[in-house]
């Protein structure tokens, strides 16, 4: 099946990243998005790395491919992963 291969390749990336996704090798797909939006009820909101940032951090990322914080201001993102389920204690 074409693609499976760049797909696998992809995967084991984000395995050896501690499942931080390089931007350059993917952007989150419709289901990433709605699972992110329906958890968040503001937007689709991601654990990120901002370019030129020493920590992670939270932004919003909207279906024209634009990475955002709360006012709206635009990012450069270069790594990203679904936030983990809340603590449940």
């Amino acid at each position: 099946m074409p693609g499976c291969h760049y797909q696998s390749r992809i995967r084991e990336s984000e395995k050896m990243n501690n499942n931080w996704i390089s931007t350059a090798d993917r952007l989150p797909d419709q289901r990433e998005f709605i699972e992110s939006y329906v958890r968040s009820a503001y937007a689709a909101e991601f654990l990120v790395t901002i370019e030129g940032a020493d920590k992670a951090t939270t932004l919003y990322y909207s279906q024209t491919g634009v990475w955002f914080d709360e006012t709206g201001e635009p990012y450069k993102v270069v790594a990203w992963m679904p936030l983990p389920e809340r603590y449940k204690g």
